[in-house]
């Protein structure tokens, strides 16, 4: 791989992991460049997706999707179609091809500048891994400005930060953010995703393939330690609550051998270990049930303008009416800020409707819905979002969370012992599972001044409840529900919905109530 290659405006150095554009550096993920150094490689030759997986995943298990996803980054990043440019195509069945002319050129033959630049090539001391790429951040983040600059602070001044919260919070969008902020400023920031391992073993050799160690050899973690004792660095581990025990071992190492490194990690719940600073991401703030609501009111919450952005993009070219800003808000409520749920019912408003759109939120259509085909495949549906966070359960909890859909608001611990509680699992196992649901942000607490209550996140509650009638228990449920109802002025519970009939959407009759 010495030597450059140049193709249309671009420069390729494959050995200093560099491609630049004119005089800038192209900011590109480490797979996706992986992608570009074999299909360059192979110029004009098609390269299967099994071959590329086993280039930029190897010894990893992963779908050919992934594959699309970092090919679709890829072509972004080299501007494929601007002005009729085509670099890389897709061959039906077979997989890539790079189609466009490239030049090689030699050590000997690089022209004076080309030999001084890229430190990777004329410097074999330097190693690869300090010229590790972070992904390119979204350009325009809603509601977030407060959290960017609370996460500089916190990186500044504390070692190791695990920004927690549900899928589809933006907690990767957030971090990146932050790395970009970071970067070069007052340390140097190396971004790892490990959404695509799926053995905890490979946690090491990931992280070490993700910072350029091609080879990290039989002692990963020293291969790691040696390196990122050389300066200050913040790394970002993406991704980490399938790996979890694994991640926290590997931070452990490196905050104990590591003088300077500062440790950011993105997981739907903590690591738990000594030192570690939770930063808990709420979800965007939307408008209160307040009575009436104008549209310029409504735009002034962030939330709403996310869903009117998605929506224009899908399709839906109306300004906002008065009417509607009060569909609008009960839908961002009914989601609970959750960006990615706000974007993929927003991008149906075009095809159905606002009061459709509602409608279809408890049905397991709206689950269903695709987004953007080059998001990871997590998160193209928000049934794949919740597929994620309900595979990692172990069964028992997930028995517990698929009862709890049961209630349509908030519940006591008493009233959910009394639902998912049996032969197998007594009301000390249900407490603390509830516990572990909650710290897994599958469960939202609610604590004011009365005592402590639980509730699902509405989209939570509709994907247990599907998979409640799936699992046969709906009878038992049913009783349970009987007796739950009867009790319920003494015990002081919510009200209970069956867990076969979805709850009714709660903008309907405050739209009503709001227009009469």
């Amino acid at each position: 791989m010495d030597g450059i290659y140049v193709f249309g405006p671009y420069r390729l150095y494959p050995s200093a992991r560099i491609l630049r554009r004119g005089g800038d550096d192209v900011m590109m993920g480490s797979r996706a460049f992986d992608l570009l150094v074999a299909l360059v490689l192979h110029g004009g030759e098609v390269v299967s997706h099994r071959q590329l997986i086993g280039i930029a995943w190897q010894g990893l298990n992963v779908e050919d999707s992934n594959v699309r996803v970092q090919m679709a980054n890829l072509r972004r990043e080299l501007e494929c179609g601007v002005e009729g440019a085509r670099y890389v195509i897709s061959i039906p069945g077979r997989g890539y091809c790079f189609v466009a002319p490239i030049q090689r050129l030699a050590s000997d033959d690089l022209p004076l500048e080309d030999k001084a630049a890229p430190p990777g090539i004329r410097n074999a001391t330097v190693p690869q891994w300090q010229h590790a790429r972070l992904p390119h951040p979204h350009e325009h983040v809603l509601g977030r400005d407060e959290n960017i600059d609370d996460l500089k602070r916190a990186v500044a001044t504390r070692r190791f930060i695990t920004v927690v919260g549900p899928g589809g919070i933006g907690k990767t969008t957030l971090a990146i953010l932050v790395a970009h902020a970071l970067d070069g400023a007052s340390r140097s920031a190396h971004f790892i995703d490990l959404s695509c391992v799926e053995d905890g073993s490979l946690v090491c050799d990931a992280v070490a393939r993700g910072l350029g160690i091609p080879d990290a050899g039989d002692d990963c973690l020293q291969a790691l330690i040696s390196p990122l004792s050389t300066g200050p660095r913040l790394l970002i581990l993406d991704n980490c609550e399938h790996v979890i025990e694994d991640v926290a071992e590997l931070v452990q190492v490196i905050l104990d051998n590591t003088p300077d490194v500062h440790v950011l990690l993105t997981s739907r719940e903590a690591l738990r270990l000594k030192g570690e600073v939770v930063y808990i991401l709420r979800p965007l703030a939307s408008p209160p049930h307040t009575g009436r609501l104008s549209a310029r009111q409504a735009l002034d919450w962030p939330a709403v303008t996310l869903f009117m952005e998605r929506a224009y993009d899908g399709g839906h070219h109306q300004p906002l009416t008065d009417e509607q800003a009060l569909i609008v808000a009960a839908i961002c409520r009914r989601l609970d800020g959750n960006p990615l749920a706000i974007g993929l019912v927003a991008s149906r408003v075009g095809t159905y409707g606002f009061e459709r759109a509602a409608e279809l939120l408890t049905n397991q259509l709206a689950l269903r819905w695709r987004g953007s085909r080059d998001a990871a495949p997590r998160h193209q549906t928000v049934e794949a979002m919740l597929n994620w966070s309900y595979d990692l359960l172990p069964e028992r909890h997930r028995r517990v969370l698929r009862r709890l859909s049961i209630f349509a608001g908030e519940f006591s611990i008493d009233a959910a012992a009394s639902v998912a509680s049996d032969d197998e699992t007594e009301d000390a196992e249900i407490v603390e599972i509830i516990g572990e649901l909650v710290d897994k942000s599958l469960i939202a607490l609610h604590a004011d001044d009365g005592p402590i209550r639980f509730r699902l996140l509405d989209v939570t509650r509709t994907y247990a409840g599907m998979k409640l009638a799936a699992s046969g228990e709906t009878p038992r449920m049913h009783r349970l529900h009987s007796v739950i109802h009867m009790q319920e002025p003494k015990r002081g519970e919510t009200r209970v919905e069956p867990a076969w009939r979805p709850p009714s959407f709660p903008w309907d009759t405050e739209c009503r109530s709001s227009m009469a």
